[in-house]
């Protein structure tokens, strides 16, 4: 796999030798560049936070991984994925489950959210969204295992919607 960087303007794209971007599969949820989450502070990097989302959602293990250790060195990408996950699970459950803030509560279920995503998740759920100062607090490695719950959650409820959290 033949991957670069190629700076646009002040943002950064991640390119590869084969797509990662809405046409390639069905897509049940608009992509994070389509997601207007008022809270969240304007320079995220969407175009990173799409291409993640798409190589999940693709099965493309590799470029994820490259894109997520982008991400987590990005906070305002990360609270925007967090936030647009979270966001998506309140609407298709109508509020956050217990699965997603809760560690007891993912016993039984096969999807385990990441300790850090559950924390900020807890958050999300009891203002209807989280904070900066959340995820600068918070190092690279507990920004990206946030990231990496956030966008599985996605591309799991695209998957199989409300059955993700109970298979």
């Amino acid at each position: 796999m033949n991957k670069f960087v190629k700076e646009q303007g002040k943002q950064i794209v991640i390119t590869t030798d084969h797509p990662h971007r809405a046409g390639t599969a069905r897509r049940q949820f608009a992509p994070p560049s389509q997601s207007h989450l008022p809270h969240v502070p304007d320079r995220a990097d969407d175009a990173l936070l799409d291409q993640l989302f798409y190589a999940t959602v693709d099965g493309c293990q590799g470029c994820r991984s490259m894109l997520l250790d982008r991400v987590a060195d990005d906070t305002r990408a990360t609270h925007k994925l967090v936030d647009w996950a979270c966001w998506i699970a309140t609407e298709v459950y109508g509020d956050l489950p217990a699965e997603l803030v809760d560690e007891d509560a993912t016993a039984d279920t096969l999807f385990r959210p990441s300790a850090t995503f559950r924390q900020l998740a807890a958050k999300f759920r009891t203002r209807g969204r989280t904070s900066s100062a959340m995820y600068s607090a918070r190092g690279p490695a507990q920004r990206r295992e946030a990231a990496d719950t956030a966008v599985t959650l996605v591309a799991g409820l695209q998957a199989c919607w409300t059955d993700f959290l109970y298979q």
